[in-house]
C-alpha cells in the first residue's frame, strides 16, 4: 500500500501532462505556430500585390511554379495567408498544392503596411516573407521616397513580429515595353536601385533581407498583359526565387 500511496500523484501528475500535450499538439494542428521547433516545416507567405495573387483570368502567379520546384526537391514548407487560391492545379507526389497566401490586387506599399499587422495577429508571424510590392505605386505617381518608406516600415513590423524572419524583397520586373516610357523607366529604375539601400540596412544579425532580381534580362515574352506574367513569367519569378532560396535557407 506504501508503495501506491506514493506512485499515485505521480501517475496523476504524468496522466495531466500527457493531457497537456495531447491539448497542445491539438491546438498546433489549428493554429500557426511560430518558429515551431518540433518541425523542419518553413512557414512562407507570399506578400503583396496582384503579381502574388494572379487574379487576372489572362495572368499567373509564381507560387505554383515555386510550390513545385521545393517540393520536388524535398522542402517542407507551408504557405501561409488570409487569401486563398480557388484554382484547381495537378497533384505533385501525391500533394495537393498549398492555395495560402497574401497577395491582394490593386494594393499599394501602404496597403499592406496598413494590412500587416492584422494578418500577423489573425496567423502569427512566418519564418520566411516573400515581398513583392510597388507596381501600382509606381503606375499612380507615389513618389518614390514614400514607397521605399513604407517598405521600410513594412519590414519594420515584420521583424518586430519575428526577429529570425527571412525577407526576401524583388526588385519587381519592369511592365511591358509599351508602357514603360521614358519617364516611367526613369522612376522604376529609381525604386528598384533604392530597394538594394533597404536590404543592406534592413539586414540585421538575426534576420536578413536578401534582394531577388526579377528586373534584369526580363522580356516581353514573360508578359500576359502590360503589367502581369504569363505562365511563361510565372516559372521565371520562381525560378529566381528558388535560387534565392537554395542559396540562403536551409531545409
Amino acid at each position: 500500500m506504501k508503495k501506491t500511496v506514493i506512485l499515485f500523484p505521480f501517475l496523476l501528475l504524468a496522466t495531466f501532462f500527457v493531457f497537456q500535450d495531447c491539448h497542445k499538439n491539438e491546438e498546433k494542428s489549428n493554429t500557426f505556430i511560430q518558429n515551431n521547433v518540433n518541425t523542419n516545416t518553413i512557414t512562407i507567405m507570399p506578400l503583396g500585390d496582384s503579381r502574388v495573387e494572379g487574379v487576372a483570368s489572362n495572368s499567373v502567379s509564381y507560387r505554383y511554379d515555386l510550390w513545385k520546384n521545393l517540393v520536388s526537391n524535398q522542402w517542407n514548407i507551408d504557405y501561409v495567408g488570409t487569401q486563398n487560391d480557388h484554382t484547381t492545379y495537378p497533384l505533385l507526389l501525391g500533394k495537393s498544392f498549398d492555395p495560402d497566401h497574401e497577395g491582394i490586387g490593386g494594393f499599394e506599399s501602404k496597403d499592406v503596411l496598413e494590412n500587416i499587422p492584422d494578418v500577423i495577429e489573425a496567423l502569427g508571424t512566418p519564418d520566411v516573407v516573400l515581398l513583392g510590392i510597388g507596381g501600382n505605386d509606381l503606375i499612380r505617381e507615389i513618389p518614390v521616397e514614400q514607397v521605399i518608406e513604407n517598405i521600410n516600415q513594412i519590414i519594420d513590423v515584420l521583424q518586430n513580429s519575428n526577429a529570425n524572419i527571412t525577407i526576401f524583397l524583388e526588385r519587381i520586373a519592369p511592365g511591358k515595353s509599351n508602357v514603360m516610357t521614358p519617364a516611367s523607366t526613369i522612376v522604376y529604375n529609381s525604386f528598384i536601385e533604392n530597394l538594394a539601400t533597404v536590404a543592406l540596412e534592413q539586414t540585421n544579425d538575426s534576420s536578413k533581407v536578401i534582394l531577388v532580381d526579377m528586373s534584369s534580362h526580363w522580356t516581353d515574352a514573360y508578359m500576359a498583359d502590360s503589367l502581369h506574367y504569363n505562365e511563361l513569367g510565372a516559372k521565371e519569378i520562381a525560378d529566381r526565387y528558388f535560387e534565392a532560396i537554395l542559396e540562403n535557407l536551409e531545409k
